[in-house]
């Protein structure tokens, strides 16, 4: 099971220069899906964690909590 690290997610849309609604738009997903999430209402799909990590250009690695 994929969980997305809200902790990454951030500071790699930080890194990219991008807000909330920059981020929506490049990953062509809704900025409410982005801000549901983020605030713990939502649980991200693999989908959604691969269209943040293409916007983001990152693999999906890079955005998930290590699962060692």
């Amino acid at each position: 099971m994929l969980k997305l690290d809200i902790r990454k997610l951030l500071l790699l849309q930080a890194k990219a220069c991008l807000n909330t609604n920059e981020l929506a738009e490049k990953a062509t997903i809704p900025r409410t899906t982005i801000t549901n999430i983020v605030h713990g209402k939502r649980n991200a799909t693999p989908k959604t964690i691969g269209l943040l990590a293409k916007a983001l250009n990152v693999e999906v690695s890079e955005l998930i909590f290590n699962e060692e």
